[in-house]
């Protein structure tokens, strides 16, 4: 009778466990959406919270920024951050851009390109830090764990904001994208490596039409701009930061090509994907009309590797 009622307590408690694992695993976060005014601009930014943890501890806080033509609330359902921020427990803000119909079609000033916010000389990178000032001061943020990602042109805004403000970042990641382009070749326009290194994950599909991998004019039809080639204008910026190539590794049966850079002996990497059958795409991005276009077979999955380049690097 004691075996039993034993073993009956057993299984009560294993159900009860299980129930309280399976509502941990399955908890969200919530959304809530930040105004401020700038420059005489409303903007919003959707910040997602992870679920509250058992401390009031100060968390890390990624922006996110969307590429042309996007808004706050498909890059939070599309990238793929959201989903890491509820399990690994830090703060996602998603910013939005600029452009004449308020929360469509938006763009970023990246000094060279995009759209409304670089022809009505929208300050996006001062932007960016005046936000980050107001989010430390709502939300309990770790300023030392503060990261950037961006896709395409959020990828030039993000390029801009290490450049400019590099002491305020802890790392970055660029998803297809440039940090120089011009009218033409003769004319390009190249955002400056920071004089203090900020360590960076980098991807680009050597497929990528829009902002070609091996350089030339973008197939956009919104934009007609000149981009230097990829590796022409990462190498500028691995020179400028005083890094050196440590290793190259091919992966996936050669879909996939990794270049680390660093200094020797110092905690500062840059990490450097070629998707070699990729396009203008987030890899492994499983959500969006994006996801359904991607040409890209490779399992490489850029939140995920981004999040862990991320989690342990912070500013000194």
């Amino acid at each position: 009778m004691r075996y039993k009622m034993l073993k009956t307590i057993v299984i009560a408690a294993t159900l009860i466990a299980m129930a309280f694992y399976l509502v941990a695993v399955s908890q969200k976060g919530v959304d809530e959406t930040f105004w401020l005014n700038h420059d005489g601009i409303d903007r919003k930014t959707v910040v997602h919270l992870p679920p509250k943890g058992e401390d009031d501890s100060k968390l890390p806080l990624v922006f996110v920024f969307h590429g042309l033509l996007g808004n706050s609330n498909y890059t939070k359902n599309t990238y793929g951050i959201t989903e890491i921020s509820d399990r690994e427990g830090f703060i996602a803000a998603y910013p939005e851009g600029t452009g004449p119909l308020k929360s469509v079609f938006l763009s970023w000033n990246g000094d060279f390109c995009c759209a409304y916010a670089k022809e009505n000389e929208i300050d996006d990178a001062r932007y960016i830090v005046e936000l980050l000032k107001e989010l430390k001061r709502e939300y309990p943020v770790d300023e030392r764990r503060v990261y950037l990602v961006g896709l395409s042109n959020g990828g030039m805004l993000t390029y801009k904001l290490v450049s400019d403000y590099p002491e305020l970042f802890a790392a970055a990641a660029i998803v297809s994208s440039s940090p120089a382009g011009g009218a033409s070749e003769d004319e390009v326009h190249r955002i400056e490596p920071p004089l203090r290194p900020v360590p960076m994950i980098i991807f680009h599909g050597m497929l990528d039409p829009i902002i070609p991998y091996h350089g030339g004019y973008s197939s956009a039809s919104e934009e007609t701009i000149f981009f230097p080639s990829i590796p022409e204008s990462i190498d500028l910026w691995i020179a400028g930061m005083k890094a050196v190539e440590l290793e190259e590794t091919s992966l996936e049966s050669g879909k996939v090509l990794l270049k680390k850079y660093g200094r020797p002996g110092e905690d500062f990497e840059i990490h450097f994907y070629t998707i070699v059958d990729g396009d203008h795409t987030w890899p492994g991005r499983e959500k969006g009309l994006d996801a359904l276009q991607s040409s890209s077979r490779s399992s490489v999955k850029a939140s995920e590797l981004i999040w862990d380049f991320f989690r342990d690097r912070r500013l000194e």
